[in-house]
């Protein structure tokens, strides 16, 4: 297992060393996949195709497939845990080799079904992983850590020397377990995280295509250098929010300038509801209110207590989803801790207050669609 930070190359070791077993071992089968197929295209089979393959070892690649054949006859086959057939298909003769790319997502079943097919006549059998660190409660952790049934390689941020200088300033303002976990590479659990009913794996999703015609809300928090603001568009099938855009200027700016870049953050959208600030910020929301941005009060504007109880409960119920790409959300979610039960430099949270100011408006509810429950929110 390679378990490495943030732009520590995971992802082309684990390209790498599956190549290479497919390349000293003609006639070889090879499986590479992450816990969905949907995730792989843009990440694990563009990294391998990018960075990792040359074209001339290619003799045919089936796109739809997801299958390269190479010019030695071995076959790499990608594709998602979360795909029967596709696992179905991997032949009555098995495979030589597995890969599983981010595999803090996988769970400890989908790890024992591929050691179950590693049965290919003639040739070496292994299973490798590449992932994120994550809690000790894992099955990772037990498997590689306390049992220590397989190697394990390490790598920090500060490991990879191709990272660019900006990069490493912005991995230097991370904070709490999203420190220890995707910056310096440790597996630690989720001690005094204030969210720590937010689960990663579900819940931190590539960014998609949000349909124009979803209802979008906005949750803002006031200060004249340090404004900051969090849009969501809810699904109207299910009622989960997408948290798609973060707003966090950085500089001094008028409150036209700020409007003007919300009006461009949703253009297009209908946006139903804008929440922000505390009780006694109605100044500020009669400033945005002038300018064209009406803003309203949160309902529970006197209890923060009560408005981050109600967030938890979303989260508990998988209600938020948070586009894998709004970096400074992840970084706040992650370094929100408590202390002594007060939490740690509270005033530098501004997104953490934009959510909980909005998403407090709403109430999980669970309703059933046949025999299936569906959580949803209701305004």
């Amino acid at each position: 297992m390679f378990s490495g930070a943030f732009g520590a190359g995971k992802t082309i070791a684990l390209c790498a060393k599956g190549l290479r077993l497919s390349l000293d071992y003609s006639g070889n089968f090879g499986y590479i996949c992450r816990k969905t197929r949907a995730s792989l295209k843009e990440s694990t089979l563009a990294t391998f195709f990018k960075w990792v393959c040359p074209k001339e070892l290619i003799a045919d690649y089936n796109k739809s497939e997801g299958l390269v054949t190479l010019v030695n006859g071995s076959v790499i086959l990608f594709g998602g845990l979360d795909d029967p057939l596709k696992l179905g298909s991997l032949g009555p003769g098995g495979i030589g080799w597995a890969g599983i790319d981010e595999a803090i997502e996988s769970v400890e079943d989908d790890w024992n079904m591929l050691e179950g097919r590693l049965r290919l006549p003639g040739f070496p059998h292994q299973l490798f992983a590449s992932t994120n660190p994550g809690p000790p409660s894992h099955y990772l952790y037990r498997k590689f850590f306390t049992e220590k049934k397989g190697e394990v390689y390490q790598a920090s941020s500060y490991d990879n020397p191709a990272l660019p200088e900006d990069y490493r300033q912005r991995l230097a303002s991370f904070e709490g377990v999203y420190r220890d976990r995707y910056v310096l590479g440790l597996w630690k659990g989720l001690e005094g995280l204030v969210y720590s009913s937010f689960d990663e794996k579900i819940c931190l999703i590539p960014r998609f295509d949000i349909d124009k015609t979803w209802p979008v809300y906005s949750g803002h928090d006031f200060g004249l250098v340090n404004p900051a603001a969090l849009f969501y568009a809810a699904s109207p099938g299910t009622g989960d929010f997408f948290a798609f855009a973060e707003y966090i200027p950085g500089i001094k700016m008028g409150y036209f300038d700020h409007v003007e870049a919300f009006k461009g953050i949703t253009s297009g959208r209908n946006v139903l509801k804008r929440v922000g600030g505390n009780h006694q910020e109605e100044g500020e929301r009669q400033a945005y209110t002038a300018q064209g941005w009406p803003i309203s009060e949160p309902k529970h504007s006197l209890d923060k207590a009560l408005q981050i109880k109600m967030v938890q409960g979303m989260h508990r119920l998988n209600k938020i989803y948070v586009f894998n790409d709004l970096t400074n959300y992840i970084r706040e979610k992650f370094s929100f801790v408590t202390k002594e039960d007060k939490i740690v430099d509270e005033a530098k949270f501004h997104l953490m207050s934009c959510e909980r100011y909005l998403l407090s408006d709403f109430t999980p509810e669970t309703v059933y669609h046949g025999r299936e429950p569906v959580a949803v929110g209701y305004p």
